[in-house]
C-alpha cells in the first residue's frame, strides 16, 4: 500500500512536471514566435519608414533640381540667334530643353559622340549644319569637385556673318563668342548654385526636422561611393568616413547606450551609377520592450494556461501592428503636408504675399483657355505704382519695400474671391478678373486706384504718398494667345502713365486704341 502511494506520488508528480514542461514548452514556442513576428513588423515598419523618406528626398530632388534655364536663356540671350538649346547628363540624357518633347531621350548627334569619345574637343566653338542650318555650336562641360554633372548643347544661326568681309565676319564671331561664353558662364552658375543648395543645404535641414517630428528615427545618414558621410541628420558626422565592412543591413545595435535597428539602402533612390547610401537607425527600445513583455507573458502562461498565453501574445501583436501603421500614417501625412508648403512657397513672391510671376503667367494661360473654350470674358488690369523709383531715391529701398507690401494688401483688399493677383516684376502687379467684362473690370480698377491713394503709407514715422496707373484689357475671340491681350492691357498701361499718371486706360480694338476715364 505505501509502495503504491509513493508510486502514484510518483506518477502525479511525473504528470505534473510533464505537464508544467508541456505548457512551458509551448509558451516559450509562443514566446519565439511573438518574438520573430516582432522583428519582422519592425522590418516592415522601417521598410515603410524608408520608402516615405525615399518619397520626400525624391520630391525635394524634383523640386530643388527644376532650374528655369529656358527663363534664364531668354533673359540674358542679348539678342543671340538662338537656334537649340539642351542641358544633357553625362550619358546623353535630356535635362532640360527648348523642345519638351525631347526631354527625357537619348541625345545622339554624330558630333555629341565624336565629342565624347575625344575626336572633338569639348568646350570648343564649332560650325555645323542642323536641320539645314548653318550653326556655330557648342559642347559647354559643367562639372563640381571634378566630377562632370552634365553638358549644355548651344547653337545660333549663322547665315548672316556671310555677307561680310571676312575680316569684319571673324570680328562679329569673335564679339558673338564672348556673349555666348557669357550666356554659358551665367547658367553653369545658376545649375551649380542649384545643385549647391540642394545637396548641402536643403536634404540636410529636410533630415533635421523629419527627425524632430519622428520620435522613433534616431538618425538619417547618406554616404558615397568612399564611405564619405556628405549630409546627415547629425552634423557632427558630415565629413566624417564611415567603414561600411563593419556595417551589416537589417542589424540590432547599440548606439549611444540605446538599442537601435539598422537599415541599408543602396543608391536606387539618388539614381543610376551614383553609388550612395543611405543609412537609417531606427529606436528599437519598443521592440526590447515588447520582447521582455513576452517573455514574462510566457513565464506566466506556462504557470496558467496556453490559451491565456496565445491570448496575450495574440493581443501584444496586434497593438504593435496598430501602433506601427498609425505612426506610418502619421509619417505619410508630415510629408504630404510639408510637400504641400513647399509647392505653395515655390508659388509666391516672398516680398509682398501675392502669387509669383511665373504662377502669374500659368494662370493667364490657363484663363485664357477657359475664356476660349467656353466663350466667357475674362479681363486683365495692370496695376503700376507712379513713380515709384522716386520712392526708393527719396526714402530708401526698405520703403520702396514697405510700399509693395502695403499697396499688394489694398488691392488685396478690393477684389473678389475669384479674382487673381499676382506680382508681374518691380511694381507692377497684374489682376486677372475671370468672367469679367470691361464694364465690371473699371469699376474694380476705380476701387483698386481709390483704396492705393486713399491714404499715405507709414514708413519711419514718414507719410509717403502713393498713386497708381492702370491698364485695361479684355479677352477676345481675335486673340491668339494671352500674350496680346497682355499686351493691349500693357499698352494701356503706357498710355495712362504719359496722360498724367493716377488714372485708368481702357484698351479699345478701335482707333484710338486707348480711352481714359
Amino acid at each position: 500500500m505505501k509502495k503504491n502511494k509513493v508510486l502514484i506520488k510518483n506518477n502525479i508528480v511525473g504528470l505534473l512536471i510533464l505537464l508544467v514542461l508541456s505548457l512551458s514548452a509551448i509558451s516559450f514556442y509562443n514566446y519565439n514566435i511573438q518574438k520573430n513576428l516582432l522583428l519582422q513588423q519592425m522590418q516592415s515598419d522601417s521598410k515603410d519608414i524608408v520608402n516615405s523618406i525615399i518619397s520626400a528626398i525624391q520630391r525635394f530632388q524634383e523640386i530643388k533640381s527644376t532650374m528655369n534655364l529656358q527663363k534664364l536663356v531668354s533673359d540674358m540671350s542679348l539678342g543671340l540667334d538662338i537656334f537649340e538649346f539642351r542641358f544633357l547628363a553625362p550619358d546623353g540624357t535630356i535635362k532640360n530643353s527648348m523642345f519638351k518633347d525631347e526631354i527625357g531621350k537619348v541625345y545622339n548627334s554624330s558630333s555629341f559622340r565624336k565629342t565624347m569619345q575625344g575626336d572633338m574637343k569639348i568646350g570648343k566653338f564649332f560650325f555645323e549644319t542642323r536641320d539645314y542650318v548653318k550653326v556655330m555650336a557648342i559642347y559647354y562641360p559643367i562639372s563640381m569637385n571634378n566630377d562632370l554633372i552634365g553638358i549644355i548643347d548651344l547653337a545660333v544661326e549663322v547665315p548672316q556673318y556671310t555677307f561680310f568681309e571676312k575680316k569684319i565676319s571673324d570680328l562679329i564671331l569673335s564679339n558673338r563668342k564672348i556673349d555666348l561664353l557669357n550666356l554659358l558662364k551665367a547658367i553653369e552658375g545658376s545649375i551649380k548654385n542649384s545643385m549647391t543648395i540642394f545637396h548641402k543645404t536643403d536634404i540636410e535641414d529636410f533630415l533635421i526636422n523629419y527627425i524632430k517630428n519622428a520620435k522613433n528615427i534616431l538618425q538619417i545618414t547618406i554616404v558615397d561611393y568612399k564611405g564619405n558621410v556628405i549630409v546627415s541628420s547629425n552634423k557632427k558626422m558630415i565629413g566624417k568616413k564611415i567603414n561600411e565592412e563593419k556595417l551589416k543591413d537589417k542589424e540590432l545595435i547599440e548606439f549611444n547606450g540605446k538599442p537601435v535597428y539598422r537599415m541599408i539602402v543602396k543608391d536606387s533612390i539618388f539614381g543610376q551609377h551614383t553609388h550612395k547610401k543611405l543609412l537609417l537607425l531606427i529606436d528599437a527600445a519598443p521592440y526590447k520592450e515588447n520582447k521582455k513583455r513576452l517573455l514574462n507573458t510566457a513565464l506566466s502562461t506556462s504557470l496558467i494556461a496556453l490559451l491565456i498565453a496565445l491570448f496575450i501574445a495574440r493581443a501584444i501583436y496586434t497593438a504593435a501592428i496598430k501602433q506601427s501603421q498609425e505612426e506610418k500614417e502619421r509619417l505619410e501625412k508630415l510629408v504630404k503636408e510639408r510637400t504641400k508648403e513647399i509647392e505653395l512657397l515655390s508659388k509666391t513672391d516672398s516680398l509682398t504675399g501675392l502669387w509669383n510671376r511665373r504662377y502669374l503667367e500659368e494662370m493667364l494661360e490657363l484663363e485664357f483657355r477657359r475664356a476660349k473654350r467656353y466663350k466667357h470674358p475674362v479681363s486683365i488690369l495692370i496695376v503700376d505704382l507712379d513713380h515709384f523709383k522716386k520712392i526708393n531715391d527719396t526714402y530708401g529701398h526698405l520703403a520702396g519695400d514697405e510700399v509693395l507690401k502695403e499697396s499688394a494688401k489694398r488691392i488685396l483688399s478690393t477684389i473678389r474671391e475669384t479674382d487673381f493677383v499676382g506680382r508681374y516684376g518691380g511694381e507692377e502687379i497684374v489682376v486677372i478678373l475671370p468672367e469679367t467684362k470691361l464694364d465690371k473690370a473699371i469699376k474694380i480698377a476705380e476701387k483698386i486706384k481709390k483704396a492705393i491713394s486713399k491714404e499715405p503709407i507709414k514708413f519711419n514715422s514718414k507719410e509717403i504718398k502713393v498713386t497708381a496707373s492702370i491698364g485695361i484689357s479684355q479677352i477676345c475671340p481675335k486673340h491668339k494667345d494671352y500674350f496680346e491681350a497682355f499686351s493691349e492691357a500693357d499698352e494701356a498701361l503706357y498710355r495712362a502713365k504719359k496722360n498724367g499718371r493716377n488714372r485708368i486706360e481702357i484698351y479699345s480694338s478701335q482707333p484710338p486704341y486707348t480711352f481714359s476715364i
